[in-house]
């Protein structure tokens, strides 16, 4: 290693150590005044996490200084990065919503397998012939299927209009 790297790590290592050392007294001083004061704990553990995050965020750019980083260079790459992230979650949120959905309907049984139900007020209305993972399967009176994303259960009202009598419910007079 040449001796420009050598002396960044020396100074990255106290910069740290420096860092750390104000973030112990601040946390300290914080809990005397919390201690003398009598204030809510609550509130101490807030200033202790605003104290966190704003001595992460001094280290970040203090390393950023140390070791002459372009500020518009390292923007660039976190702005992509977040950019992918967040394309990223909404690219999967619909698939997760409709997975727990699915999940959701199988525990809660709101309606089950040749149910006829009323999804509205879209007027989708016929016999549930599948719940999958992702979607439910509905038999319109013409025959015709309809495919609706079980997150959709969860946006719109539901009428159950009649429960199957194959699949175990009682009639009204054997009770």
């Amino acid at each position: 290693m040449n001796d420009m790297v050598v002396h960044r790590l020396i100074y990255s290592v106290c910069f740290l150590a420096l860092n750390y050392l104000v973030f112990l007294l601040l946390k300290r001083s914080a809990k005397k005044t919390q201690r003398k004061n009598g204030i809510r704990l609550s509130r101490y553990y807030a200033i202790r996490k605003a104290l966190r995050i704003i001595f992460i965020g001094v280290a970040v750019v203090g390393l950023i200084l140390i070791w002459g980083l372009s500020f518009r260079h390292i923007w660039v790459s976190v702005s992509s990065a977040v950019a992918v992230i967040a394309i990223a979650f909404f690219a999967v949120w619909s698939l997760i919503g409709n997975i727990l959905a699915g999940i959701i309907i199988f525990f809660a049984s709101p309606f089950r397998i040749e149910d006829e139900i009323e999804v509205m007020p879209d007027a989708i209305k016929g016999e549930v012939i599948a719940i999958n993972t992702f979607y439910t399967v509905i038999r319109e009176a013409d025959a015709h299927l309809i495919h609706v994303p079980n997150s959709l259960f969860f946006q719109k009202y539901i009428r159950v209009k009649a429960r199957s009598k194959t699949a175990g419910a009682a009639s009204p007079g054997s009770i």
